[in-house]
């Protein structure tokens, strides 16, 4: 029973100790993304916002976040830079990888896989 309390506290300084370290190299990588970032880069805030690189400062980034629409954001806001795997998901603008479905549910699907919805009353008739 005296041998318990020790092997006890060992297992939870050591659990301590690797969590400390595992955050400590992801804040260093996000870090490393956050200084790396260019324009031209398809990025996610913190907050949620996808928008494009299209200035960076020293604490700031410019981000467009529509056509002819930029904010100014700082740096530490950016959670990720969306890769081209992942961009169709990213906002509904973007082209979609394969075939396209007609089950848009009162809408319909152009060429260019952008999504056009009707009105209601125009679907009554």
């Amino acid at each position: 029973m005296e041998f318990l309390f020790p092997v006890i506290l060992i297992v939870l300084v050591g659990f301590m100790l690797l969590t400390a370290r595992r955050q400590k190299k992801a804040q260093a990588q996000t870090q490393q993304m956050q200084d790396s970032l260019s324009v031209g880069d398809r990025v996610q805030t913190t907050s949620g916002v996808y928008g494009t690189v299209t200035g960076v400062d020293d604490g700031v980034v410019d981000l467009e976040l529509a056509t002819g629409y930029v904010t100014r954001w700082n740096r530490l806001a950016v959670r990720e830079v969306v890769h081209a795997d992942d961009l169709a998901a990213s906002y509904p603008g973007a082209p979609v990888s394969g075939p396209a479905s007609d089950d848009t549910e009162g809408g319909s699907i152009d060429a260019d896989h952008t999504v056009a919805l009707e009105k209601d009353s125009e679907r009554e008739r």
